[in-house]
């Protein structure tokens, strides 16, 4: 039999996680049958090893049913577990409460809300839930974002749900949640907001997969959330709950900022932060914030990017503690342990912007997101598309194609079919120009590298790497392809290759033009002079 804070779990699986009743039946019945042999087996552990939940999920859950009978909150909420998976995430305002489990319930037996067909629940937190659903007028699937009816009874509450519709009206930016409209439902009363659907994982999740993410993937995601603020700053809008589980993640390659609920415009007086509150989420926010929420402006927003950047790149906060005290005393001190000491994939540079976006004081970070933005750019830390892109959905994304084409950009083969698993053969990155003569940086096998040299698509001046910030270098230089090349030298070479080619050209009844591509140096001289010499005689 399961206990009753099992048969709870089984319920909020699908309801609150949205896993497929008929997986959490059979997943249920395996433990039962188990047990009934004399076995034991934990449900929930069963549910993660099912792929039902992840282990944060998991943890998040155990937390919530151990300590009290009011139902865990979700990951924007107070009793989430902190970036460890096991202590509870402590958060500063009182307005992240235990949410109504059954306002979920009704909106998921009634299907519908508004005018729009509900789907299935996509998370809960402090303020209410947030549904997947169907909009029948424009055909498209949107978020629903639904305040609680506990909340909407709080004046505050239902102002700041509103400021909340207001600030996402006014930002429409690539990199911002789009808000697309808000209403009250007519039968059930409930407030909500129609958010843009965004069709991949959030940060949070990849930190749950894979720990820490590559540093090319993470600055990728970072500086589109710059942009992203760059464009709410400019609009005189602070947002002041940054963390990894409020960036959302397209499957074409765009990292996109959510959730506005904590959102201030710095024009404005409010009555909605009182004095020594600290909204926001402690692991994230400046010291400046978590003394009073009133205080955080543009720089406060950097310092919770670069604590998410950090979180990324590290798979641990910088500021470590189990409760939010113990957090913010760490922030009055301000120091934390370099990036790169605990990986040491992370270059020394990139210990130097997260110095300056971490800076205790405000007035010693970056003071505004275009100064940030110049110098992520700068490093050219960031992979022109992560590994997390389906490089079909970027092709097909118009935003994603301009970037790519814009000269600035290095940008990934998207049809060269490179396997990005751990264990691919030997990667080379290869730098050329397109067919419109703008730079792009190939990541490419050298089986692949070979097979576009021998069709005469790269010539032996063709430059490469062995990393994405090595020397570049022709790839006749390197000693794994100079075999390869010795053999094309008795054929002539392919007009594909004299049209795309920018290697040296000897006549074309000279076959010394390959050795004039393979020279450098002094090498490259005595070749000039046998060739000419060769000339003369003929």
């Amino acid at each position: 039999m399961l206990s009753e804070s099992e048969k709870r779990a089984a319920v909020l699986v699908v309801s609150r996680y949205g896993a497929d009743s008929s997986k959490v039946f059979l997943a249920v019945q395996s433990v039962l049958e188990l047990r009934s042999q004399g076995g034991s087996a934990d449900l929930l552990d069963t549910f993660q090893r099912e792929k039902l939940l992840t282990a944060n999920q998991v943890s998040e859950l155990r937390f919530g049913l151990d300590k009290t009978s009011v139902e865990p909150k979700g990951m924007n909420g107070a009793a989430s577990p902190g970036p460890g998976g096991t202590a509870p995430l402590p958060v500063l305002n009182s307005d992240h409460e235990a949410h109504d489990e059954t306002d979920a319930t009704e909106l998921l037996d009634l299907r519908a809300l508004g005018d729009f067909r509900i789907l299935r629940l996509l998370g809960e937190g402090g303020t209410g839930s947030v549904f997947l659903a169907y909009d029948e007028k424009e055909n498209r699937q949107v978020a629903l974002k639904v305040l609680s009816r506990r909340l909407a009874k709080s004046d505050t509450a239902l102002d700041r749900f509103n400021r909340e519709r207001k600030n996402g009206t006014l930002l429409r930016n690539t990199n911002i949640v789009r808000n697309l409209d808000a209403g009250q439902d007519q039968q059930t009363g409930m407030h909500y907001l129609v958010l843009e659907y965004i069709d991949g994982p959030s940060a949070l999740d990849l930190l749950d997969k894979y720990q820490r993410l590559p540093v090319g993937d993470a600055l990728h995601i970072i500086l589109d959330i710059a942009r992203g603020l760059e464009y709410a700053h400019s609009r005189n809008i602070v947002h002041r709950d940054i963390k990894p589980g409020n960036i959302l993640l397209t499957l074409s390659g765009l990292a996109k900022l959510a959730d506005m609920g904590l959102a201030k415009r710095t024009d404005e007086a409010s009555h909605l932060t009182h004095a020594r509150q600290g909204f926001g989420t402690p692991y994230y926010m400046p010291y400046e914030q978590a003394m009073n929420a009133k205080y955080a402006d543009a720089r406060s927003d950097i310092f919770a990017l670069g604590a998410t950047l950090y979180h990324l790149v590290v798979g641990e906060v910088p500021f470590p503690g189990t409760n939010a005290l113990e957090i913010i005393d760490k922030k009055a001190i301000g120091a934390f342990t370099p990036a790169s000491e605990l990986n040491p994939d992370v270059p020394r540079a990139l210990d130097i912007i997260l110095a300056k976006m971490m800076a205790r004081e405000p007035r010693e970070r970056y003071q505004t997101a275009s100064e940030l933005i110049v110098d992520l750019e700068r490093s050219n830390l960031a992979a022109a598309l992560p590994s997390f892109t389906d490089p079909d959905r970027a092709m097909e994304d118009p935003v994603v194609r301009q970037r790519l084409a814009a000269p600035a950009t290095t940008c990934l083969d998207l049809r060269s079919g490179v396997d990005r698993s751990p264990d691919n053969e030997q990667i080379w990155y290869v730098r050329y120009q397109d067919r419109k003569n703008q730079p792009c940086k190939a990541k490419l096998t050298y089986a692949q590298v070979v097979q576009k040299v021998r069709a005469g698509k790269f010539s032996p001046q063709i430059e490469a790497a062995r990393t994405p910030q090595g020397v570049f270098k022709p790839i006749a230089t390197y000693s794994e392809f100079q075999e390869v090349l010795q053999t094309m030298l008795e054929y002539k070479l392919p007009p594909q290759a004299e049209k795309n080619s920018v290697a040296i050209k000897a006549p074309a009844s000279v076959p010394w033009g390959w050795w004039i591509a393979l020279g450098s140096g002094i090498g490259m001289a005595l070749v000039l002079v046998v060739t000419v010499l060769f000339l003369l005689r003929g």
